[in-house]
């Protein structure tokens, strides 16, 4: 499957990403897509046919096509994609396209700081009216998860894989019932809005919630000034959270609808608790919240009117704040605070070692091959402070990798640590780099903590952040390749030498 290869009435346009199927042994592909009859641009998801899922997948996406909700991304249809040099058939689920940012792309847009607990509350609050409109046709989510809910550009709250990604992957909570997930999801998608840390058991790029004796922190004890009502509502929802004895869990999506409409209307002449979010960009709401942010921002303007005639005036600080990340390939240093000295140290890299879990090729029965990996024997060329050595990529026949979703490098830092930057000398100008950061090495790269990225990156990149982030491994992922130096034609990229410093010491064990 490729960019522009049309499929009926469909024509793909970009992939968006691929998961390898590594334990099922089947990967599952999905594509942007322009509809040429109704001119308008799709959602495609493309499952192996000999996948022994697909029957439970189809009967999920013909189960969820009956709910009819304008917040729900509508499953359209279903067709065939057959055959063809020697890749195996498909089955694709077309779904609806919705412009926007799902709600862990929102939180970036705060750097990951939590949201104004109204407009938290009232996101949350439309989820699950969505989900609760489901279960009149005996239909759940199953696997709700953070990218699973979009604020689209016209400012609606969209949810998709309405069962399908349940079919798919599992349930977002291990040994419950698809309604039991779905209230655990509603309360996590909270206290991750509320207070930027997220409690469930299914992994997602963010932080995960401070515990004590296996349960997770009240949302009142991480953030200062949250209304109490959000602790009750995490209580009687999110299966790792404590709950008092006279506190009863809900029973399903229609239970925390109606708990959380309650939530809001108690909280709604509260204007003290709420404080303003400040953001590079906007999330607009639709609905009630629109009201509400006019009255509570004409409420805190008045009351800091009046404080500023109260209270004499203070001089304001004359030290510079911190700027956002410094992500571009021209490596601009980041500004810091003048009075803090410069304590970096360069950490010392363990073992490296080449990452290729989109790897996977299938020979002409459908059996997966072995992940081949991206020439390993040189890995450790990119660690030996010697800019004369490499690692280099495989030679592909397009830029993008021959649409493979990318590939990389895995650097061993021994322990967890604190990350502040990480340079890189690469072979070549031109290359899409991010950087990712975890603690365990998933063969997911969206399950990775991001760090950065540099787009058609120059040969030095420095890539720095405002704040650090922890973990023990550092991925250099690369998803575009520029020209290769041999005069082939072909596409190939690398790494001479990588360095990863902090300047604040190692992350508490």
């Amino acid at each position: 499957m490729r960019a522009d290869q049309k499929i009926g009435r469909y024509v793909l346009n970009s992939r968006l990403s691929i998961d390898p199927g590594l334990r099922s042994g089947y990967d599952i592909q999905l594509w942007k897509a322009y509809d040429t009859v109704l001119d308008r641009h799709v959602t495609i998801r493309a499952i192996i046919e000999d996948d022994p899922r697909v029957n439970g997948v189809l009967g999920a996406a013909r189960a969820a096509a009956l709910v009819d909700d304008r917040r729900l991304l509508r499953v359209l249809d279903i067709i065939q994609i057959p055959a063809k040099r020697g890749l195996p058939s498909f089955v694709g689920i077309v779904s609806e396209w919705a412009s926007g940012e799902n709600l862990l792309e929102a939180l970036t847009q705060t750097d990951g700081e939590p949201w104004d607990p109204l407009l938290a509350l009232d996101v949350v609050a439309q989820v699950s009216r969505t989900l609760a409109a489901c279960l009149t046709r005996k239909i759940a989510h199953g696997r709700l998860r953070p990218s699973s809910v979009f604020v689209t550009d016209a400012g609606e709250v969209r949810v998709r894989g309405l069962s399908v990604d349940a079919a798919l992957f599992g349930s977002s909570l291990q040994d419950a019932n698809p309604k039991q997930a779905d209230v655990d999801a509603l309360g996590c998608l909270t206290y991750l809005l509320t207070t930027g840390y997220w409690p469930g058991s299914i992994r997602v790029t963010a932080p995960d919630a401070p515990r004590s004796k296996g349960v997770v922190l009240p949302p009142t004890q991480i953030r200062a000034n949250l209304p109490r009502t959000i602790d009750d509502v995490v209580a009687r929802s999110v299966e790792s959270a404590a709950r008092p004895r006279d506190v009863a869990r809900v029973p399903d999506s229609a239970g925390f609808a109606t708990m959380v409409g309650a939530t809001l209307d108690h909280l709604a002449p509260v204007t003290n608790t709420v404080v303003p979010v400040a953001r590079k960009k906007p999330v607009r709401l639709s609905g009630r919240f629109f009201g509400l942010g006019i009255a509570v921002v004409a409420l805190v303007a008045i009351a800091t009117f009046g404080a500023l005639l109260a209270k004499p005036s203070i001089p304001a600080s004359t030290s510079k704040p911190a700027t956002d990340a410094m992500l571009t390939a021209s490596a601009k240093p980041a500004v810091v605070p003048t009075e803090i000295p410069d304590l970096q140290s360069t950490y010392p890299i363990i073992e490296v070692h080449s990452f290729n879990p989109l790897g996977t090729k299938y020979v002409k029965n459908g059996t997966p091959e072995a992940l081949q990996s991206e020439n390993e024997a040189s890995a450790a060329r990119a660690a030996d402070d010697d800019p004369a050595t490499s690692w280099l990529t495989r030679r592909y026949g397009t830029a993008t990798l021959d649409d493979k979703g990318g590939v990389g490098l895995v650097l061993d830092l021994g322990q967890t640590r604190t990350i502040d930057e990480v340079s890189l000398q690469l072979v070549g100008s031109g290359s899409d780099v991010a950087i990712k950061v975890s603690d365990t090495v998933s063969a997911d790269p969206d399950q990775w903590k991001s760090f950065g990225e540099a787009t058609a990156a120059s040969d030095t990149v420095d890539v720095r952040v405002p704040k650090p982030v922890t973990g023990r491994y550092v991925l250099v992922w690369f998803t575009r390749l520029p020209v290769a130096a041999d005069g082939s034609g072909k596409y190939q990229g690398g790494v001479k030498n990588v360095t990863v410093t902090s300047n604040g010491g190692e992350a508490s064990q």
